[in-house]
C-alpha cells in the first residue's frame, strides 16, 4: 500500500492501529509520539477488562472487543497475562442494589449476566451485605499488550519523537502534520492522543469534546493472594496482583484539566482506609507507591472513533474512552484499520462517531470505573 498514514500518539490505540495497518500490507505508516510508547493513560491504568457497562451500545462493543483482546493475548510475542478474574460490586445500600438490578436485567438480555451473592461467601471480605459478581471480566498487563503489538511491527513503521502542533490540509483534504519545523506528508492523519486529543483538535480549529480528568492508583504491600476479582464500592476499587499487592484507586470526580501527575495524601488515605475496612488481614497494610494519570472524558463518557463529514477528508480519531480504553485498544485498532484501508465501516463507527455530539445521539455511559 502506497497510502501514507500518520498516527498521532504511541499509546495502546495508536500502536494497535499501526499493527493492523502493517498486517494489511501498509508500508508508509508513521507514528509521532512526544515522549515514549505508553507514556500517557495507556501506561497508567489498572489493566482490567469488562463486558459490563451501563449502556447497551458499550456492552455490545465489549462483546466484540474483549474476545478479540483475549485472542491477541494468546498470539502476541509478549504475554499480557490475560486472566478472567471477575468484577465484584459491594452493594452497600438499597439504591446501589436497585441500580444493579437494572444493570443485571440488561446484561442478562445481552448474554453477559452475573449473579447476586451474599458478600459473606467471599472469605476475604469483611462484609455481610449484598454483592454482585460478574465472572466474565478480568485483568491483563497493559504494557505487555502495547509492547507486544509494537514488537510485531518495529522496523516496519517509522517512529518520530516530537509533538505534532499543526494539521496541514488543502482543498478539503489532509496533507500532513507539522512537527516543530518539519512537515510530515500524509494521506490520512489519525488522532489517538488520548486526553490530549481534544486539545490538538482545538488548536486546529476543530471541536472534539474530550477533556482530561486526573485519576490516581495506589499499590500496597503484599499479602496472601485472595482478592481475585476487582472489588468495587461507591468509594474505591481494588484487586490483588499476582505478587499479592493490592492495587486500586478512588472513585471520585475532579475538575477537568491537565493537572500534574503527583498523587495526593487525601486520596491515598481514602483508598487505604477502605482496603483496611473491607479486606481481612489488611488491617495494618501500608501503601508502597502510587501514580497519577488521566481519563479522557467525553460528554457521554463513551469513546469517539471514525470521522466527521465536516472534517477535512483523511482526518480520523480514536480517543475519548473515559476510563475503559486500554481493554478496547486491540479491537478499535482493527476497526479503524478496516475503515482506513478498506473503506469498511463497522456499525460501531456510526454509534460512536464524533457527529453524535452535534446530532444529540449520545451514548450515556454512567458506569465509569
Amino acid at each position: 500500500m502506497d497510502m501514507k498514514v500518520v498516527i498521532l500518539g504511541a499509546g495502546g490505540h495508536g500502536v494497535s492501529l499501526a499493527y493492523h495497518l502493517v498486517k494489511k500490507g501498509f508500508k508508509n505508516v508513521t507514528i509521532i509520539e512526544k515522549t515514549r510508547i505508553n507514556y500517557g493513560s495507556s501506561g497508567r491504568n489498572a489493566g482490567r477488562f469488562r463486558y459490563h457497562f451501563y449502556t447497551k451500545e458499550n456492552v455490545e462493543f465489549a462483546k466484540e472487543a474483549i474476545p478479540y483482546l483475549l485472542r491477541m493475548c494468546r498470539e502476541l510475542p509478549l504475554n499480557p497475562v490475560c486472566m478472567k478474574t471477575g468484577y465484584l460490586w459491594i452493594l452497600e445500600d438499597e439504591r446501589a442494589l436497585e441500580a444493579m438490578k437494572r444493570n443485571d436485567s440488561l446484561w442478562k438480555s445481552l448474554g453477559v449476566g452475573g449473579k447476586f451473592m451474599d458478600c459473606s461467601e467471599f472469605d476475604y471480605l469483611k462484609s455481610d451485605g449484598q454483592c454482585y459478581l460478574a465472572p466474565q471480566d478480568g485483568s491483563f498487563h497493559h504494557d505487555y499488550l502495547t509492547f507486544g503489538l509494537y514488537e510485531e511491527i518495529k522496523g516496519q513503521v517509522t517512529m518520530i519523537t516530537g509533538e505534532a502542533d499543526k494539521l496541514l490540509f488543502s482543498g478539503g483534504k489532509v496533507r500532513g502534520v507539522r512537527v516543530k519545523e518539519n512537515v510530515i506528508d500524509a494521506d490520512a492523519v489519525v488522532v489517538t492522543l488520548g486526553a490530549w486529543s481534544g486539545k490538538f483538535m482545538a488548536q486546529n480549529g476543530i471541536r472534539l469534546p474530550i477533556e482530561p480528568e486526573k485519576k490516581e492508583i495506589f499499590i500496597t504491600e503484599d499479602l496472601k493472594y485472595r482478592v481475585k476479582p476487582l472489588v468495587i464500592t461507591s468509594k474505591v476499587y481494588f484487586s490483588h496482583t499476582l505478587k499479592g499487592e493490592i492495587l486500586g484507586g478512588v472513585e471520585d470526580k475532579r475538575e477537568r484539566g491537565f493537572l500534574d501527575f503527583d498523587v495526593s495524601y487525601e486520596r491515598l488515605s481514602i483508598f487505604l482506609k477502605d482496603v483496611r475496612r473491607l479486606v481481612k488481614g489488611a488491617e495494618g497494610i501500608r501503601v508502597l507507591r502510587g501514580w497519577g494519570g488521566y481519563y479522557e472524558m467525553t460528554p457521554d463518557h463513551s469513546h469517539v472513533m471514525g470521522f466527521s463529514s465536516t472534517w477535512p477528508e483523511g482526518l480520523y480519531v480514536d480517543a475519548g474512552y473515559s476510563g475503559h480504553g486500554m481493554m478496547f485498544s486491540p479491537y478499535s485498532g482493527k476497526l479503524m484499520a478496516d475503515l482506513i484501508a478498506d473503506g469498511v465501516k463497522s456499525r460501531f463507527i456510526d454509534v460512536f462517531g464524533p457527529e453524535r455530539f452535534e446530532k444529540n445521539r449520545l451514548v450515556d455511559e454512567r458506569m465509569v470505573i
